[in-house]
């Protein structure tokens, strides 16, 4: 006989908080991993005690790249102690193969590598965070679409938002789906989960839509020109902004180009600057 999967509560409960993980990440604990529920642990208690010293964890980031609390605060320590043993580690080597080193360079070392590692975890946050707002934008621009398309066939702003995001794929609708189910559960209509995910994901583009499809539902207006018009701007701006990211890197080739030309003038010159100076 046949037995559909029912799926874990606590990822139902965490989809409809607006905690799902993006794309196919999992959660890290596992029953019967003890690696992992001791890494959940030490996390738990390092999220506990970081804001002690005055560091908050990005809520807002972490739930955008399907992070948690626990879970930043393990790889922040894991760093931190990595950067600290390695060093040390690195002397000793050195020293069994006959390189010593003063006491003060593998402690200063050990020091700047662990704090720097420290932050390091800080600066993937961010850098994974503003990747996934970008993917969120680009693929507003298909659920737009989709929505103009709902509203041609004469569906309701409700119904239009919710088939559109149940017919696209990806991580980025299943936040959307997620945000509009929330809001309806709630008793809410649904360009308030929409605003809320704007807030949290920190993509003003959704925000937009929400006003939008409020004007429809409370005016009656025709909303498909006005969603069509603004899926277009939003394509042109992110047109613009990769066509100016694409610039900035050619503009960071210019300076090592420059040098390899350089260093190949020299080296073509130095055989007749060495006869010169023989001479």
């Amino acid at each position: 006989m046949l037995v559909t999967e029912q799926p874990r509560l606590s990822d139902a409960l965490a989809r409809l908080d607006g905690r799902a993980l993006i794309g196919s990440v999992r959660p890290v604990e596992e029953e019967g991993d003890r690696w992992a529920r001791a890494a959940g642990r030490a996390g738990g208690w390092a999220a506990a005690r970081l804001p002690r010293i005055g560091i908050q964890a990005p809520g807002p980031a972490l739930a955008l790249i399907g992070w948690t609390p626990a879970g930043y605060a393990a790889r922040k320590i894991g760093m931190a102690l990595f950067g600290a043993a390695f060093v040390p580690l690195l002397t000793a080597v050195l020293g069994i193969a006959g390189v010593h080193l003063p006491v003060v360079v593998p402690v200063a070392g050990s020091l700047a590598l662990s704090a720097g590692l420290f932050l390091v975890v800080d600066l993937v946050v961010r850098d994974q965070a503003a990747e996934a707002r970008g993917q969120m934008r680009r693929a507003l621009c298909s659920y737009l679409d989709l929505v103009s398309l709902r509203r041609d066939a004469s569906e309701g702003p409700t119904m239009a938002l919710e088939r559109a995001a149940a017919l696209g794929d990806g991580w980025v609708f299943g936040r959307i789906s997620d945000a509009l189910v929330t809001a309806r559960l709630a008793g809410d209509p649904p360009w308030e989960g929409l605003r809320r995910l704007a807030a949290d994901s920190g993509v003003g583009e959704l925000a937009d839509i929400a006003d939008i499809a409020a004007v429809a539902a409370q005016e009656g207006a025709s909303i498909a020109p006005t969603l069509r018009a603004r899926a277009q701007s939003l394509r042109v701006q992110l047109l613009a902004e990769e066509e100016a990211r694409a610039n900035t890197d050619s503009e960071k080739l210019t300076a090592p180009v420059a040098l390899l030309s350089i260093a190949f003038l020299l080296l073509f010159l130095y055989p007749a600057l060495a006869r010169l100076m023989a001479s």
